[in-house]
């Protein structure tokens, strides 16, 4: 485990009793929010190659199933990071855990927007993949730390729309980008990388 992942250690300063259900109330909206707008980072980053597969086999002179390998590498690759990223959130910091993946993420899709290789693209794919593993478990650990059963139900439901968001800010980018610089195929690529990483700032 690396050190910065570890759990945070207990607070040392108490919030005094009178104001515990007041300030408790607030922390938990700004936890879901800041959940939710990390999540669909996650999800920019990961519908971004989707999106743009059909211009990037026209620009880049790729074939439907070179496209389908690298769509492959990612299905590959997020079915077994679930395995095991799920018990490694259990024993970090998830605040640290989801914002890393992010970070990581974030980097190999600036990658993707550098190269034109195919191979390389695979390998890019493949490792975000295994970050982008992190970002669900996170989430859903936090919720555990936060909210009781009573009322899980309601908050998974609530961050579950983050999917939804995602692929509608995914499109946005994609426009934005487009209108910012025509039909460059890395400035989609970058601009998704830089508005994913909004929540390391929130």
């Amino acid at each position: 485990m690396l050190l910065f992942l570890k759990p945070a250690p207990d607070a040392k300063v108490k919030v005094p009793k009178n104001k515990i259900a007041t300030v408790y109330k607030w922390r938990q909206v700004g936890v879901l929010l800041s959940i939710c707008i990390g999540y669909i980072g996650y999800y920019v980053i990961r519908l971004i190659f989707t999106t743009e597969q059909n211009d990037i086999m026209k620009q880049y002179g790729f074939t439907t199933a070179d496209i389908g390998m690298v769509l492959s590498c990612f299905g590959i690759g997020y079915g077994i990071s679930k395995l095991f990223m799920g018990a490694l959130s259990d024993k970090s910091n998830p605040n640290y855990y989801l914002a890393t993946g992010l970070i990581i993420s974030a980097i190999l899709n600036f990658g993707l927007g550098a190269t034109r290789n195919l191979y390389v693209m695979m390998f890019l794919i493949l490792v975000m993949s295994i970050a982008q593993g992190m970002g669900a478990a996170a989430c859903q650990r936090i919720i555990q730390l936060w909210w009781g059963k009573k009322h899980r139900g309601a908050i998974y439901s609530i961050w579950s729309s983050a999917h939804n968001a995602g692929a509608f800010v995914c499109v946005a980018v994609v426009q934005l980008a487009t209108f910012m610089i025509s039909g460059s195929i890395p400035a989609v690529f970058y601009t998704a990388s830089v508005v994913s990483s909004y929540y390391l700032f929130v």
